[in-house]
């Protein structure tokens, strides 16, 4: 017999082997739980992102608590929850059966969770989200209450939910009342917000909204950044904001009349009182399209309140004007007015950057732009969107 033979046979057993091995380490990674779970667009298992749609599917489906709480096998680094309900339905969070709420508990309680983002919900108690490791929360357009008692009672106390990083619209008062004042007992509240250091993605523009900004700045001493959009003028309240590094706002003018800062050096003012730690200040001004701007001194009482020894922190300070052109303006003589004044209208305002901030060109690092930008540009041309964007946290 040929000693070649046997050889030859077992060089064709390894390659054999070798193939099936590549064959099989080609194929995707088992899920931890069935792909039908978490079916929102925005998971990303190499993320670390789940996003949970409540459907009306998820009322019927008794296999559901069970698949969710497989998310422990997974290191889960954010969270999405929101309603895909007919007619953008919010979610009740009181309707939902018991082991389904249960279940979205439990992966709320996620240990490696660092960032809860919900949605498009109504009825949470606050107790949702005590007993959690996550540090940055993100809610919009979700309605909170009280815990109840016995939801009180289920909630471990010796674990204690702090948010770092906070994100709020279309929130109502209430809802932020009773984020921040619920307790799980008479010792501990539900969520501790004395570590937040960034409060993001607020309109300032209802008496409502300025009420919700002061409930959450009470309970956070120790705020850095501040991101808010303001229209009519900015609260008072900001100037309670006395440990702030970073304050970023966004400005609508409506009114040729209208201050164009709105109030800012009035606020500013009132802090000049004490020691300020302000290190940047990034306003984006938009004058709205078929309206007009103040191109008069009222603008160099920014100037000269940052030129205050108060401000002796300061560092960057960052003015962009929009003005918004109208993308249906077309060739007919009244259009053509329109687009003659929006660039007038610019080129005014362009020359009150070396007239009226002279301290600030001289002290700090200044940067003033104005942007004459149609809606359109806005959305399709990316250079024009980054520009928009840049100062945005």
């Amino acid at each position: 017999m040929s000693l070649g033979r046997p050889f030859s046979h077992f060089r064709r057993n390894i390659c054999s082997s070798s193939i099936l091995k590549a064959r099989r380490s080609m194929k995707p990674t088992p899920l931890p739980f069935p792909h039908n779970t978490f079916r929102g667009e925005d998971t990303d298992l190499e993320a670390g992102t789940l996003h949970f749609d409540v459907e009306r599917s998820s009322f019927a489906d008794n296999d559901l608590p069970r698949r969710l709480r497989l998310a422990s096998d997974v290191n889960v680094k954010s969270l999405i929850l929101s309603s895909k309900l007919f007619n953008f339905v919010a979610a009740d969070w009181d309707e939902l059966p018991t082991e389904l709420q249960n279940a979205l508990q439990h992966v709320i309680r996620h240990p490696t969770l660092e960032k809860l983002a919900i949605s498009n919900f109504k009825n949470l108690p606050v107790s949702l989200l005590s007993a959690a490791s996550f540090s940055t929360l993100s809610i919009h357009h979700a309605k909170f209450r009280r815990s109840k008692f016995r939801e009180r009672k289920n909630t471990p106390s010796d674990i204690v939910t702090c948010i770092k990083s906070f994100d709020f619209r279309l929130t109502p008062l209430s809802s932020i009342r009773a984020l921040v004042r619920d307790r799980i007992s008479t010792d501990s509240l539900a969520i501790d917000f004395s570590s937040l250091h960034s409060l993001t993605g607020m309109k300032l523009h209802l008496a409502d909204e300025i009420a919700a900004f002061k409930e959450v700045v009470k309970v956070s001493p120790n705020l850095k950044i501040l991101h808010c959009e303001v229209k009519g003028e900015v609260p008072s309240s900001l100037a309670a904001c006395r440990s702030l590094k970073t304050l970023v706002l966004l400005f609508h003018i409506e009114d040729e009349l209208q201050d164009p800062l709105l109030s800012l050096p009035d606020v500013l003012s009132e802090m000049s009182g004490d020691n300020v730690l302000v290190e940047e200040l990034l306003m984006n001004v938009h004058v709205l399209d078929h309206r007009s701007c103040r191109t008069d001194a009222m603008w160099w009482r920014l100037d000269d309140i940052l030129s205050q020894s108060a401000f002796h922190s300061l560092r960057r300070v960052s003015l962009k004007i929009i003005v918004w052109v109208d993308d249906d303006l077309g060739f007919s003589a009244e259009e053509l007015e329109e687009k003659r004044q929006r660039e007038a209208l610019k080129e005014e305002l362009e020359k009150i950057g070396p007239s009226q901030f002279t301290w600030l060109s001289s002290n700090v690092k200044f940067e003033f732009s104005v942007s004459a930008v149609t809606y359109l540009q806005s959305e399709t041309d990316p250079e024009i969107r980054r520009y928009l964007q840049s100062d945005i946290l």
